[in-house]
């Protein structure tokens, strides 16, 4: 080989005639070359779950800030909204009614997205719903009874666009053993976003300018579409726009049913949701009427958020004792208080009452520990896309029954007894989290 002109690089190692020969041009035997060969294989072993690991990381981080701006989005309305519709409607029964109506929309809209998907890209799907979103806030700046219900319209076609889809390429990306991982992540973020928001929207809107509120929502919602289009994620091929037919939204419901894995889930995550419904539509409401500033409705759920910050450690301390107490833990402790808070608000102790409000908030941060766990583990890879829209209308289902259900309560009691519905709602999951398997 050296006299045909050929000289091994140096520190390089060349194959001839069943030997290997070195940098320095010493022949090595077959045995030794085998042996540095298993000396690589185990290198590349050690080294391969490390970038596999950072890639997770980085798919990770990226899933995290879209759904921090998602919560930004809307956590900074989500105290104001309820209150601009109870100055406009005037009593907490018609702010309910209207709520309840809504909730139908966001409902058919959840159900209909794998329809929407059979014919258009994920990506697409994704951007309608962003831009919805937008005009949401831009609607709702506007401050009449007609551009209010526009923009909750709205809202709730974002939301179910939003969660299905970005849940979509959640599951498409982070493998599923990484899943109990990323949740407390993605809620500490989250969390931090709801912690903030609901003071920072009325406070903004009151003292700083009174359509700042709406324009930062907007721009949250359009940061979250800028850097989607800046991941190009890949869409799933199974999810490609087809030529045939669509299929029934409501075909998918019976499967769903039939997992009952997947339907204690869809219950828990109901409850979970209904309670934080009641808490963001009520608890301003109740605050105002004890004579408050609205800035304290704000501050008060703020308050009760702020625990979010430590859903990292709630899911640690789930991992360590199991899903299943944790959720048993945090669902019963959350209705506990609940039941004080309408005791004391009915015998006119305002301020214990609101003291109890978000000590029963602060517990029900601990449920938001394990997340939708329970679903993401019990879902088939190959069912994703029809039993993660049929999941997620447990938000749609709690914005629906919950007012709906505390809109006749309201008629034949006073304010109070929404904190009463809500404390043996979540008593009533504290049972239910016995059935979930011990191994999650």
């Amino acid at each position: 080989m050296e006299g045909k002109g050929f000289a091994p690089l140096p520190g390089s190692l060349v194959r001839c005639n069943g030997h290997h020969v070195g940098a320095a041009g010493v022949v090595r035997s077959g045995a030794w070359g085998r042996g540095e060969g298993e000396t690589l294989s185990r290198m590349r072993r050690i080294h391969s779950p490390v970038l596999l690991g950072n890639i997770e990381d980085t798919k990770a981080r990226t899933f995290v800030f879209l759904f921090t701006c998602d919560a930004f989005s809307r956590s900074i309305l989500i105290t104001l909204v309820p209150l601009q519709a109870y100055a406009l409607l005037g009593a907490a029964q018609v702010v309910s009614v209207v709520y309840f109506l809504v909730a139908f929309i966001g409902l058919a809209a959840s159900l209909m997205v794998p329809t929407v998907l059979h014919w258009i890209r994920r990506r697409w799907v994704l951007t309608i719903g962003a831009g919805f979103q937008i005009l949401s806030a831009l609607f709702l700046a506007l401050g009449t009874t007609a551009t209010l219900l526009a923009g909750l319209c709205l809202q709730a076609l974002a939301m179910a666009m939003l969660d299905v889809v970005i849940n979509l390429y959640l599951l498409d990306h982070i493998p599923r053993r990484r899943l109990s991982h990323f949740e407390p992540r993605r809620l500490l973020f989250a969390g931090s976003a709801f912690a903030i928001g609901p003071w920072a929207g009325v406070y903004l809107h009151r003292n700083v300018a009174e359509n700042l509120t709406y324009l930062i929502a907007a721009l949250a919602a359009l940061t979250l579409l800028t850097f989607f289009w800046t991941l190009r994620l890949a869409d799933s091929p199974s999810l490609q726009p087809s030529t045939q037919p669509p299929p029934s939204p409501l075909r998918f419901v019976p499967r769903f049913v039939s997992q009952p894995r997947l339907v204690l889930a869809w219950v828990l995550a109901l409850g979970r949701n209904g309670w934080w419904v009641m808490n963001f539509i009520y608890t301003p409401i109740y605050v105002a009427n004890a004579g408050y500033q609205p800035e304290v409705g704000g501050a008060l759920v703020s308050l009760g958020l702020a625990p979010m910050l430590l859903v990292k450690a709630w899911g640690r301390i789930g991992q360590a004792i199991g899903t299943r107490n944790l959720l048993t833990i945090g669902y019963g402790l959350t209705g506990l208080l609940s039941l004080a808070a309408a005791g004391a608000a009915a015998a006119g102790l305002s301020l214990a009452s609101m003291t109890l409000i978000c000590l029963a908030a602060f517990s029900a941060t601990v449920i938001d520990g394990a997340g939708n766990v329970p679903f993401l583990r019990a879902v088939h890879h190959y069912e994703r896309a029809a039993m993660t829209s049929v999941f997620m209308t447990f938000r749609h289902v709690g914005a629906l029954v919950v007012p709906g259900f505390l809109a006749v309560v309201l008629w034949v009691l006073p304010l109070p007894f929404v904190f009463a519905v809500g404390g043996s709602m979540t008593l009533v999951m504290a049972g239910l989290s016995r059935y979930v398997p011990r191994r999650m």
